[in-house]
């Protein structure tokens, strides 16, 4: 196990925030389009479901709530 320093780790943690919220973004963005392609075969209208349903990019301060979220459980004393 290595030394890290505070700056370190928070760099760390905040790198695994933004991978999990790439990695929600993604699945949101593959069952999207899943949906979409079963408008189209059912041959609905799918341009209410784009509009509806399309997911929205996370913001910075998303990523920062959820590496403060990670970071409480690194540094929680039992």
């Amino acid at each position: 196990m290595s030394n890290k320093n505070p700056f370190e780790l928070r760099f760390d943690v905040l790198r695994m925030a933004k991978e999990m919220m790439d990695t929600q973004h993604e699945v949101a963005n593959n069952k999207f389009w899943s949906m979409i392609e079963q408008y189209k075969d059912q041959g609905k209208d799918i341009q209410e479901v784009y509009e509806k349903y399309t997911p929205q990019m996370y913001k910075p301060a998303a990523v920062m709530e959820k590496a403060e979220e990670l970071y409480k459980f690194i540094t929680k004393r039992d």
